[in-house]
């Protein structure tokens, strides 16, 4: 099948970005594209950039010329993996950029939550009718236990900060021991183990069979005295009602909830009961964005498409079966200069 685009994206890509499929056919929107005119554009194209769009199993049954799908963020849930393996279709994603933006949001959530910065921030209202807010004092990093609930990218650039900020002893839980993690001198340990252990525990799971419900409300009754519990993968990792179960019976737990069970959250959602509660940090999924990701994730993504075109391979197959080029992506360093360069007002 001809294919009429090598590349096409269903939302506007700037063209400063577009440089660099200089001299390829490119198909970029002047707006945001429905899925149904979106995907009739991706079929008649060799790549496809996808901003968050779901890509269904009924879609792929009829992918047209469509080689290599490429989302623009680090989960790749929105995209039947299963259907794209089976028709042939690859599908790349953009951890690299993600992965920082993420593990420093976390580590903020951490401080944010043990250090009661949003909550001191709220309480300068009232200092001059009710005094210093003593109960408000919070807790130190410096000395605790950091569990890792997910060791990848993310779970290793946060064990990285965190050790920067005098964590003493860090626990994973893993299929497989992860080399770059024992470095800094983490332990693998059960999963039970790693709840009943961790003062810190960071759940950077991405939603799968496997992974579907797993931190469940058992789990979390085992986290010790003061324990903060932080979530940054998907919400569908935990067991349905378990956090607010166990918040209600416990006062010495902390909670920074980036993702949720159902997103966004109804307005009834019993969630929205902790917004005002000094041991919740609570955010509509955004730990990922920033000005330098939102705009390094568009670049890597444009880079990693020219890289296809030129020799038919990717830096990050989801899909192995997908050929993985050599080489890998320009160092998150280089990236960040870029970004800031090309956009003076980062």
């Amino acid at each position: 099948m001809s294919c009429e685009y090598d590349v096409s994206s269903n939302r506007p890509i700037d063209n400063k970005l577009l440089q660099v499929l200089e001299g390829y056919n490119v198909y970029n929107p002047t707006k945001r594209l429905d899925a149904e005119e979106a995907w009739n554009i991706a079929r008649q194209s060799r790549v496809f950039i996808n901003w968050f769009m779901p890509i269904t199993k009924e879609m792929l049954e009829d992918p047209g010329c469509l080689e290599l799908i490429i989302v623009r963020s680090s989960g790749f849930d929105h995209v039947d993996i299963t259907m794209a393996r089976e028709v042939g279709v690859c599908v790349a994603n953009q951890p690299e950029i993600i992965t920082e933006a993420v593990a420093e949001y976390a580590v903020g959530g951490v401080l944010a939550a043990y250090r009661q910065i949003v909550a001191r921030h709220n309480s300068t209202r009232e200092w001059s009718i009710k005094g210093w807010p003593i109960h408000l004092a919070g807790f130190l990093v410096r000395g605790r236990t950091l569990g890792l609930l997910g060791s990848g990218r993310i779970g290793q650039s946060i064990a990285l900060k965190l050790k920067g900020l005098g964590v003493s002893k860090i626990l994973y839980y893993s299929r497989s021991r992860k080399p770059a993690l024992e470095a800094l001198g983490a332990m693998r340990v059960p999963l039970e183990e790693l709840f009943e252990h961790s003062d810190i525990l960071v759940n950077s799971l991405p939603l799968s069979n496997e992974t579907r419900g797993i931190v469940t409300y058992e789990l979390l009754k085992r986290l010790p005295r003061w324990a903060v519990y932080v979530n940054i993968g998907r919400g569908g990792t935990e067991e349905p009602g378990a956090i607010e179960r166990v918040a209600r019976e416990r006062s010495d737990l902390f909670f920074v909830l980036d993702v949720h069970p159902v997103e966004p959250l109804p307005k009834d959602h019993k969630r929205l009961e902790f917004l005002d509660d000094p041991r919740f940090v609570i955010a509509p999924h955004m730990a990922g964005a920033s000005h330098e990701s939102r705009v390094g994730t568009t670049l890597l993504a444009l880079l990693q498409a020219r890289d296809y075109l030129r020799y038919g391979c990717i830096w990050n197959p989801v899909i192995q079966d997908c050929r993985r080029c050599e080489w890998g992506p320009p160092s998150i360093d280089k990236i960040i200069e870029l970004t800031r360069t090309a956009y003076r007002d980062l």
